[in-house]
């Protein structure tokens, strides 16, 4: 039965993109592959009139969740009209969203893709109609610019952090497990895996990878991620989650148990507030050793205020730059005061 269901979704996929591709060359929805230059619904004159839809790949993690928070009260502060849809990691789905947008009258959209490599041709066809400005993940070669984390950078600093750690304990050589993010990750989540890889060889320790897993980017899954990987390597040093809620699931695996008081936990990159209070709380002997910054507010921010300018004409698509970077920055022990807020949204 379930092959039978997936069988009908990808042929339901196939006919839709079908649908697309015979429409943009009987009916012309699309003008062209080039990226639009004008916003869909020519430039609007004031901010209340702009409407800006924005897709986004998912909810299930705290990261994704706290972008839109922020992004609903970016659009009530500023006065232009917010579409927000959510594609819980389905293409079809998020192609779906993205013309239900558009025929709601979008002027820009938002959109942080589900798959780099599987939508290429749906993105060139749905930035040909209407500006695209990315945000986290791109699909490179479409739309006007991408507003994303610096990953390997983030992760490289927070990698740096640990082998300081490892080093301070006589340390030198460890072992490791690796929670990921899924298959459908292409490219944020090895660029944070390499990074922070890196920042362990840049800082001296030497490594050896024991097991690797997916936790989604969810906490519960890389709870069980973690449990399955430590009852497997007991004696490793360090489990290392791509982002802090998977680090979280795996903290809650090892605390307060005997069997794993040497094992230590660190977070390529998120800056999560529940991971910086672990840091906080632990200090620089704490199980919880590093995170690295990856503000949703910088990225909304900024992700936004591009697509504002461009409904109202203040700027091009053609004047940004293929990809912009919020500010990357590795939160350990010794600077978690600087951005630990327990009331921050993230």
């Amino acid at each position: 039965m379930k092959k039978s269901i997936r069988h009908r979704a990808l042929a339901g996929w196939a006919v839709g993109v079908a649908i697309v591709l015979t429409t943009t060359a009987c009916g012309n929805i699309y003008p062209s592959k080039e990226p639009a230059q004008t916003p869909a619904g020519g430039v609007q004159s004031d901010v209340d009139d702009v409407v800006i839809g924005f897709a986004q790949q998912q909810l299930q993690a705290p990261y994704f969740a706290a972008m839109q928070v922020k992004s609903e009260e970016i659009a009530e502060d500023k006065g232009f009209k917010l579409l927000f849809q959510a594609a819980n990691k389905d293409p079809v789905v998020q192609m779906n969203q993205m013309q239900a947008m558009i025929a709601q009258g979008a002027n820009v959209l938002v959109v942080n893709a589900t798959s780099v490599k599987g939508q290429k041709e749906m993105m060139t066809q749905i930035a040909s109609k209407i500006p695209v400005v990315y945000i986290d993940t791109s699909v490179p070669g479409t739309g006007t610019t991408c507003v994303q984390s610096d990953n390997l950078t983030i992760g490289r600093e927070s990698g740096k952090i640990t082998a300081e750690r490892f080093l301070g304990m006589g340390k030198p050589n460890i072992k490791m497990v690796i929670m990921t993010g899924p298959a459908t990750d292409e490219n944020v989540g090895p660029n944070r895996r390499q990074g922070f890889l890196d920042g362990l060889t840049e800082g001296g320790v030497k490594y050896e990878i024991k097991a690797e897993q997916s936790g989604d980017y969810a906490q519960d899954k890389g709870q069980v991620a973690a449990e399955n990987m430590l009852a497997a390597n007991p004696d490793v040093d360090l489990v290392l989650g791509l982002n802090d809620s998977m680090a979280l699931g795996a903290y809650n695996v090892v605390k307060d148990k005997a069997q794993y008081k040497n094992v230590y936990i660190a977070a390529s990159a998120d800056g999560q507030k529940e991971g910086e209070a672990l840091i906080k709380e632990g200090g620089c002997t704490g199980k919880y050793i590093s995170t690295g910054l990856n503000s949703p507010t910088l990225a909304a921010e900024e992700a936004l205020a591009i697509a504002v300018d461009i409904a109202t004409g203040a700027k091009k698509p053609s004047d940004y730059p293929p990809q912009s970077f919020t500010l990357a920055v590795e939160i350990g022990c010794n600077n978690v005061d600087e951005y630990y807020d327990p009331d921050s949204i993230f």
